[in-house]
Order: C-alpha cells, then sequence, then structure tokens
C-alpha cells in the first residue's frame, strides 16, 4: 500500500528558499514588513507555491470545515474600555486563525456571579476572560487566557496599573495636593485593588502627612453620578482637593456631578482616573487619566489564546502591557 505523500512543513519551505523557520513564519502570517526583505520575501512565497505548503491552521480548517471560536467572557459590554478589548480580541483572532475564519462568541454578564455555563456549553476552542475571578463551568481542560486579573494564575495578559498609579501619584503630589478622594471599584477585583493599593503607597511616600479617603462606586455611568452626587458635600468639607477613580467612567460620573452642583474643575477639586477610554480626551475638562492600553489587551489576549490552543505557548509567564500618565485639563494646583 503506498503511503500518502508527507505533508510540507515550514522547515521544507525554509531550506528551499534558503532562510529560517522564523522568516517563513513573518511571511506567512503577514509579519515581513521590516524583517524580512522583498526578494527575500519572494524566495519564501515561491518555496511555499512549489511545496503546496499549507499552515498548520489552514490545513484544521480545511480538514474540518470549522472556523476557531473563542469566547470573551467579560463585565458590561456597554463600558467603553470592555468594547475596546472585544474589538482587540476579534483583530488578535482573525490575525492569528490566519484568514481561514473565525467566530468570537461575546459573553457579557453585570452579575456579581456570572453564569458561566454557556462557555461551558458551547462548542468553544477557548475563553478569553476579562472578568476577573471568573472560570467556565464544566470545562475544566478548556484552554483559558485572564485579562487584566493579576491575581490570576495560568496564562494572563494583564497592564502595568501599578507603575501608572505611581506616576498619578507622583503628578498630583507635584501640584500641592495632600488629601485626596480615591473612589474605588464596588468589584473587589485584582485590578483595581493593584491601582488603590499602588496610588496610596506611592502618595505617602511623596507626601508627608498625606491624607488619602477612601471610597467606593459602581463603574457604571449612571451609578458614579449618583455616588458623587450624595458624596460631594462630604468630600468638600474634608478639606480634599482631588477625587481619582479607579476608572475613567466613574470619573465622568464625578465630572458630571460637579459641574451639576457648579463646582469648578480643577478649580476647586482635581479629578483623575485609569483607562483613558476615548470620552476621556473630550470631556468637560478633558481628564487626566492613566492609559491603559485596552485595545491591545484583547489582541494580544487573542494571540496567546490561539498558542495556548495550538499548544505552543507553553510557559505560563504572564503578559504585562505599559500603562502612560496622560496629563490633561481635569488637574492642577491644589488650591487649598
Amino acid at each position: 500500500m503506498t503511503r500518502p505523500p508527507r505533508r510540507a512543513r515550514a522547515v521544507d519551505v525554509a531550506a528551499r528558499a534558503g532562510v529560517s523557520v522564523a522568516t517563513v513564519s513573518f511571511v506567512v502570517n503577514g509579519k515581513a514588513e521590516g524583517r524580512v526583505s522583498p526578494a527575500t520575501r519572494l524566495r519564501v512565497l515561491d518555496a511555499i507555491a512549489a511545496l503546496g505548503y499549507v499552515t498548520d491552521a489552514s490545513a484544521r480548517a480545511l480538514a474540518t470545515g470549522r472556523r476557531r471560536q473563542v469566547a470573551l467572557l467579560a463585565h458590561d459590554m456597554t463600558n467603553p474600555f470592555t468594547a475596546q478589548v472585544a474589538a482587540g480580541a476579534a483583530a488578535g483572532i482573525a490575525e492569528a486563525t490566519e484568514g481561514t475564519g473565525h467566530l468570537l462568541l461575546l459573553l457579557a454578564s453585570d452579575d456579581a456571579e456570572p453564569d458561566t455555563e454557556p462557555v461551558g456549553a458551547a462548542t468553544v476552542d477557548g475563553v478569553l476572560i476579562n472578568y476577573p475571578g471568573t472560570l467556565p463551568a464544566g470545562r475544566p481542560d478548556l484552554p483559558v487566557v485572564h485579562l487584566d486579573d493579576p491575581a490570576a494564575g495560568g496564562h494572563q495578559v494583564s497592564m502595568d496599573v501599578v507603575v501608572g498609579a505611581r506616576e498619578l501619584a507622583a503628578h498630583l503630589a507635584g501640584l500641592g495636593h495632600r488629601h485626596v478622594v480615591f473612589v474605588d471599584s464596588n468589584r473587589p477585583w485584582s485590578t483595581f485593588v493593584e491601582r488603590r493599593t499602588a496610588f496610596t503607597d506611592e502618595f505617602a511616600r511623596r507626601v508627608p502627612g498625606a491624607v488619602v479617603t477612601g471610597d467606593r462606586s459602581g463603574i457604571d455611568l449612571a451609578g458614579a453620578v449618583g455616588h458623587a452626587t450624595a458624596a460631594l458635600e462630604g468630600w468638600q468639607r474634608s478639606g480634599a482637593t482631588a477625587v481619582v477613580t479607579a476608572t475613567d467612567v466613574q470619573a465622568l460620573g464625578v465630572l458630571s456631578a460637579l459641574a451639576a452642583a457648579g463646582v469648578p474643575v480643577p478649580g476647586r477639586l482635581s479629578v483623575a482616573a485609569f483607562d483613558d477610554i476615548p470620552f476621556a480626551a473630550v470631556s468637560a475638562p478633558p481628564l487626566t487619566t492613566v492609559r491603559l492600553p485596552a485595545r491591545e489587551l484583547g489582541h494580544r489576549g487573542a494571540v496567546l489564546l490561539s498558542r495556548v490552543i495550538d499548544g505552543t505557548a507553553v510557559d505560563p509567564a504572564p503578559v504585562v502591557l505599559p500603562a502612560q500618565l496622560v496629563v490633561r485639563g481635569s488637574t492642577g494646583p491644589a488650591t487649598m
């Protein structure tokens, strides 16, 4: 019985083109620009055509007739930050599947303990979790990548919120602020714990006798507006000169409440936050915030998840994306 011919591999393409396997990978994954010369790229493409080389992802899709299906479990898709994460994840899955087709299933929940049974029941190949502390029910073997959850084990992509929080603390200390209200999220997620702790510690280190008054609110706009409206009188009586919130949406709620009460920003109170959602640059006044790369978070997470599914991501070392302070008009010198 004659055996069918062996399918060409990347190493065969590399040998025929006289290049490394890494160069072949750059070409087939659309990452040749700036890394591979046009002449070398053409040699690789000629070798691919001559050998009939098909990438692993393409072969699987052709053999099974099935697109790769990935679920994104997230909190509140109406939140602009979450929406950016989802957009990045969709782009990452499309890139990782090399045009063979994909399906990104979005599962959003506002519950403290979301129902993950739909994930377990779905015929998905893996899950991106942007809902800290959550795992899909009934599928312990399902490939998982956690997003923005520093306390999670295994494969994860997070952001350096600690560095960003320290930069924000240094900024406010440099403006002469001594008493800050920190409005945390009412969700006890590790990313929020890190933001609050890093800010508080750095502010105390830089400002002798510093006061950071703790507070909490929902991370939805209506909840943030309502909380700030109710808390404003107490903030002013306390002598606070700045309000920092765990998310931009909360900060937009604070700005709305301050505007309704006729409190000038930053003349009476400075306001700052974390995320840098698109609305932050056009709020009144524009919001000083720690930029957290939401779209890249989703993109890198999706690419990593595809590697986990393929079995090529062996090392579960976390990927940490940089954060950056963006100073705008909502912060100014302390006035008291």
